[in-house]
């Protein structure tokens, strides 16, 4: 072994599809406008962000399922 190779996380790294990361971008901002216009008070700045959450969750999830179908064989129709 070499000496300053060391690695602490793991070689094998996560795929993520592109619709997912996006999801979950969506997912955080719309979560920091909710939590902004909660302690902030602003009831429209809160409403604002969560059609954010609810599509970024959605879009995380949709496209997690549809990837993990995909590489595992079985296609949907």
């Amino acid at each position: 072994m070499k000496r300053g190779t060391h690695r602490l996380s793991s070689s094998k790294k996560i795929q993520i599809p592109a619709a997912a990361r996006a999801g979950l971008s969506l997912l955080i901002v719309g979560a920091i406008f909710v939590g902004l216009g909660s302690y902030t008070h602003r009831g429209g700045f809160s409403l604002y962000g969560l059609p954010l959450v609810i599509v970024g969750f959605s879009l995380y999830i949709v496209s997690s399922i549809i990837h993990a179908r995909k590489k595992k064989g079985t296609h949907i129709e």
